[in-house]
């Protein structure tokens, strides 16, 4: 079917075009808003600026197709094959994409506000500046787990998006927007939210090990459980954080701003706190051993029942500190 027929059609209020053969077809900048294209074969179709608005592209084949400007805002992309296509500034508010297919796919600058993203496979896209402010990426009982692993999400905004279990190993979150986040029980391992703004999000029982957050912002984060281990949080802020229990073994956490934060039951263990601002902090039953606090300020933490025998702590501020033996240092 050629272009022009198929547009001819959809004039003339034809607008079901399910399970068609239109691989490569020329629809640029086509209206073909609330259009059936359930199972239709459009791989490598050219759909750039096209409206499709409300259209059902369930489990349609568009592979390597151009979409770049098109506007998909609550469009039905269940199941759809988007890999490797071209998404580049495309409008995809409040769409459907569950266990939608977006491997290697381009949507740098695309508006995912309010997205359905759950079981969709994202690994390797590059989202550089998209939005997913709202955005559902969360996991269901195991059933709708959303794969970004490896995707490119620098100085994205996902402003108050699920993203509950999610599989987020060695993704690039550099620069994101990424406060009220939900990544509880999330894998992050080897991620890198340097210079990430993270207020108030929950990382609760994540997996951080070995992630950069360098010059992050965690202020007022819930980050309980979470392994931290061998992470990078160097000048990292962290007002009032809550790491209860949580692992930051051998972490970095050199000159990192820590003041009023709950560090209750937390594996500091071989940790570097140089110069870190650990003011106000709550440290009660912490292990920190071979922890090197070298002139970090403890001014007024609790320390209480804390294993710190063989911690560093030259030069450290201890002013009114409660100690392990609940003395209160001069």
């Amino acid at each position: 079917m050629t272009p022009q027929e198929l547009l001819k059609r959809y004039a003339a209020g034809k607008t079901n075009f399910k399970g068609f053969s239109l691989n490569g077809i020329d629809l640029t900048a086509a209206d073909l808003i609330g259009a059936n294209l359930q199972l239709a074969d459009l791989e490598g179709a050219i759909l750039t600026f096209a409206f499709l608005t409300r259209a059902n592209l369930q489990q349609a084949n568009l592979a390597k197709a151009q979409l770049s400007g098109a506007n998909l805002n609550q469009a039905n992309l269940s199941k759809a094959n988007l890999s490797d296509a071209n998404l580049h500034g495309v409008s995809l508010q409040g769409a459907d994409l569950r266990s939608a297919q977006l491997m290697l796919a381009d949507l740098m600058d695309a508006n995912l506000i309010e997205a359905d993203l759950r079981n969709a496979d994202l690994s390797g896209a590059n989202l550089t500046g998209a939005c997913l402010r709202g955005a559902n990426l969360r996991q269901e009982d195991r059933k709708y787990v959303a794969n970004l692993r490896g995707a490119n999400l620098h100085q994205a905004d996902l402003e108050g998006a699920n993203l509950r279990g999610a599989d987020l190993a060695y993704v690039d979150l550099s620069g994101a927007n990424l406060a009220n986040v939900t990544f509880q029980n999330a894998d992050l391992h080897g991620a890198n939210l340097s210079q990430a703004y993270l207020k108030e999000a929950n990382l609760s029982d994540a997996k951080l090990a070995g992630a950069n957050l360098a010059e992050a912002d965690l202020t007022n984060a819930s980050v309980n459980r979470a392994d931290l281990s061998e992470a990078n949080l160097a000048q990292a802020t962290m007002y009032d954080i809550r790491l209860t229990d949580a692992i930051l073994r051998q972490a970095n956490l050199q000159d990192a701003v820590l003041t009023r934060s709950n560090l209750n039951l937390v594996d500091l263990s071989r940790a570097d706190l140089r110069r870190a601002q650990l003011q106000s902090a709550t440290l009660i039953e912490a292990y920190l051993g071979r922890t090197d606090l070298t002139g970090a300020d403890l001014t007024e933490a609790i320390l209480t029942r804390a294993e710190i025998s063989s911690a560093i702590l030259m030069d450290a501020i201890l002013t009114g500190t409660t100690m392990p033996d609940d003395s209160i240092h001069a």
